[in-house]
């Protein structure tokens, strides 16, 4: 557990997202360069401006992350796995993906775990850090437990209860946290996205046992403001 009286302890913890489809250069060099001035973990960026935050990030120890086949999550394993080889390229440390939901809601588990196995071994092969973004405002508690289970067995490195944006994307909850703490092992780690938006309830969801957080309010955690309650 963090010290949250800590600030750099608290943005070390905060991955600092900003994957709007409208960002103009402009405004994605400023949001990099704000990752690098407080120290976040990693800068979440569009997959293509992971070059970008390589070079602004050269030195920093911020970290460059950004997505795979986000928000539909229902492409091709084949194009997944091109588009993974292709953030490697370009520069990319790790990157949050969505596993086809509609595979675990139809019961074709054994695709969705192929997905999952798949993606965290040519992950691997490239060296990036692969998070699984669950989607659990599709999921039933029964099925985010079986998705969290098959995550982990699959070798993914961090599972997380959603996006943050949409109708899967639901905002975290101290209850999606512990289906996703005692559906999973070391190695993998929990990550939260989805409304995180205030110091207090980063806190809550740690204590609960996540390790990490994606938001778009992190300058605000960190200085003891409280986001924009409709924010991802």
């Amino acid at each position: 557990m963090i010290d949250f009286q800590d600030r750099a302890q608290v943005a070390k913890a905060i991955q600092f997202t900003n994957v709007n489809p409208n960002l103009t250069r402009a405004e994605v060099t400023r949001h990099i360069e704000t990752c690098a001035t407080y120290g976040f973990d990693a800068a979440m960026i569009a997959p293509s401006y992971c070059a970008l935050g390589k070079q602004i990030l050269a030195g920093t120890g911020v970290k460059v992350a950004t997505t795979l086949n986000f928000p539909q999550a229902n492409d091709t394993l084949g194009m997944k796995i091109a588009a993974l080889r292709e953030l490697a390229r370009t520069g990319a440390d790790e990157f949050d993906f969505p596993p086809n939901p509609g595979l675990l809601v139809g019961g074709e588990v054994d695709a969705y775990a192929e997905e999952l196995r798949e993606v965290a071994r040519v992950a691997h092969e490239e060296g990036l850090v692969l998070k699984a973004m669950l989607e659990f405002g599709f999921l039933t508690d029964e099925q985010k437990a079986l998705a969290s289970r098959l995550a982990t067995e699959a070798g993914i490195d961090w599972i997380k209860n959603s996006s943050g944006w949409g109708v899967g994307g639901c905002a975290a909850t101290v209850e999606d946290v512990r289906i996703l703490v005692e559906n999973t092992h070391a190695p993998t780690r929990v990550k939260v996205s989805g409304k995180v938006n205030s110091l207090e309830k980063m806190r809550e969801l740690f204590e609960a046992g996540a390790e990490l957080v994606g938001t778009s309010s992190a300058t605000q955690i960190v200085d003891g403001l409280v986001g924009d309650a409709d924010a991802y």
